[in-house]
């Protein structure tokens, strides 16, 4: 795809008077293909909290569009990324997650690699003249921790995740004390929930909540929208609301334990830090691109007391979570049809929680990406 096509409304930096990425943007396969190689093997990726592997030996491994990949922790303690694919035939090396205990092998020739991704052991090697091991090693991938995540990345020469978005753990530890005291709870393994729609439909539903107080009555009985608060940065957006109501039809919270606030981090491209009031838990979810109208959501959920808080858990699985897939599933139709190309964001001058103003950063985020062609 030689260049982007061109919007007929026109979506600048000055939000007031942008309108939205045109439909095309949802439903071409060119475009799809573009942003595999322009955004996502370009930036940081989720893979896991740091407590899911305490290991040697653990493993976890994650599929990203067309590529497999596994993180391990090594002999030597150390975290490590590889690409899963034998130097061999290609083959996948390792599935789900578990541990190895000595060496990683191959199940279609048994090519053998240690924790470091070196290759010890190829069957009949020896026959070969000048065979070299080292020219075989597994390819590494960059792996970086951030609020004590497990992120990779796909280019060698990408800026580290403290350059890019340190401000944004500088935040996220601020604002939840109990971050580094974080146990992995075994629920939400990513990938369990496949949504018929597009990455970038599910990413512009979670970073604007002008569709709460319409799309999620409960949620709005427990979030006090008129104090709702919407802040963009370069590389992310939080959203937090600071007041709640015991009184509501979401869940009870308990006014003496855990956090009693709600906060919603996105950091581009895809992942989103998640906090809502009654117990000390965060939870890490990501929007992994399937094909250009299907992604799955999925992630990983942490507590500071080892298990999550079951009401909140509950209101999460059976009603905030369908009613935002049903709105992005009938988004995702709605944008095939002939009558619709773009529409405007609503903004709210003192840009309070409900303007759509994080949206349209992340619209920008994804036509710079789009247009850094070659």
């Amino acid at each position: 795809m030689s260049s982007l096509p061109p919007l007929s409304k026109p979506l600048t930096e000055i939000v007031e008077s942008s309108y939205t990425l045109s439909s095309e943007y949802y439903l071409s396969q060119e475009i799809f293909e573009l942003e595999k190689q322009q955004i996502f093997y370009k930036t940081w990726q989720y893979v896991a909290h740091q407590c899911m592997l305490p290991y040697p030996g653990d493993y976890i491994t994650l599929k990203l569009c067309d590529e497999n990949i596994f993180v391990i922790r090594s002999d030597d303690g150390e975290l490590r990324a590889f690409y899963n694919v034998c130097r061999h035939r290609a083959h996948e090396l390792l599935k789900g997650q578990g541990n190895v205990r000595k060496l990683i092998v191959c199940p279609y020739h048994a090519w053998s690699y240690d924790s470091h991704g070196d290759l010890l052991r190829a069957p009949m090697s020896e026959h070969r003249s000048e065979f070299d091991k080292s020219e075989f090693c597994l390819r590494p991938i960059k792996l970086e921790m951030f609020c004590d995540c497990i992120f990779i990345n796909l280019d060698d020469n990408c800026a580290s995740m403290q350059v890019l978005a340190g401000d944004l753990e500088r935040d996220i530890r601020a604002q939840i004390p109990y971050l580094d005291e974080l146990q992995f709870c075994g629920a939400n393994l990513l990938g369990e929930t496949r949504i018929n729609a597009g990455w970038k439909v599910v990413v512009d539903n979670y970073v604007e909540c002008y569709h709460c107080r319409a799309a999620h009555k409960d949620f709005a009985s427990i979030i006090n929208m008129n104090n709702y608060q919407t802040e963009v940065h370069k590389l992310w957006s939080r959203q937090h609301g600071p007041d709640i109501s015991y009184d509501n039809s979401a869940y009870e919270v308990d006014p003496e334990h855990g956090i009693q606030h709600s906060y919603f981090w996105y950091l581009w491209p895809n992942t989103t830090f998640n906090v809502l009031p009654g117990s000390n838990e965060l939870g890490v979810f990501v929007v992994r691109p399937v094909d250009v109208g299907v992604c799955d959501f999925g992630g990983h959920s942490f507590a500071a007391e080892g298990k999550v808080y079951q009401p909140r858990a509950d209101y999460t699985a059976t009603i905030l979570a369908p009613e935002d897939i049903d709105l992005c599933e009938s988004v995702q139709r709605g944008l095939r049809s002939k009558s619709y190309d773009q529409g405007a964001y609503m903004i709210d001058p003192n840009r309070l929680g409900e303007s759509e103003h994080a949206l349209h950063h992340f619209h920008r985020m994804v036509q710079v990406n789009l247009s850094d062609i070659g």
